[in-house]
């Protein structure tokens, strides 16, 4: 049972408790290795050239993306304005990138420092992982202090555009 939720290949390399050890590692930090593709992507300007090219981190949690985009912004502003970029590196975000999280207090607490429209909301159904069959609870739990509206945006709408199922 120490092993059931850790990725069959690390079940031969890392026995035990050390496997679990490194499987917490891994879903407690990625979301951070996610700083350095954004930023990748951007000052590659990827977004600059291709206008209408769309991006999803997909189970990547919010929480991290208000302090990068603040951060790029700053140094792009500080010392990169010739990577060719026309907008700040938050505008980029926030006219062509998504991303998705089930449960994230400190990423809904932040909804405007990262643009409402730039959220899906995901249950990660059917994972055993994920927030189904509970999610009405994790919503309600994590958009308490959110108009009713920004949530809807959040939850649905947003991905309805994004996958081109509604208008």
């Amino acid at each position: 049972m120490a092993s059931a939720n850790v990725p069959p290949d690390m079940i031969g390399k890392y026995p035990g408790r050390v496997g679990r050890s490194v499987f917490f590692t891994v879903v407690s930090g990625f979301q951070m290795n996610l700083v350095n593709i954004l930023a990748a992507i951007i000052a590659a300007n990827v977004l600059e050239r291709y206008p209408h090219v769309r991006i999803a981190f997909g189970e990547s949690g919010c929480g991290w993306i208000p302090y990068a985009l603040d951060r790029m912004d700053f140094e792009w502003e500080d010392r990169f304005t010739d990577l060719g970029l026309k907008m700040k590196p938050s505008d980029y975000w926030r006219r062509q990138c998504k991303a998705t999280f089930q449960f994230d207090r400190i990423g809904a607490k932040l909804i405007d420092d990262m643009g409402a429209e730039s959220l899906m909301w995901g249950s990660d159904y059917p994972h055993g992982d994920g927030v189904w069959p509970h999610s009405d609870r994790y919503i309600k739990e994590q958009f308490a202090e959110v108009s009713p509206e920004v949530t809807r945006m959040i939850t649905c709408t947003n991905a309805g555009k994004f996958y081109g199922l509604i208008n």
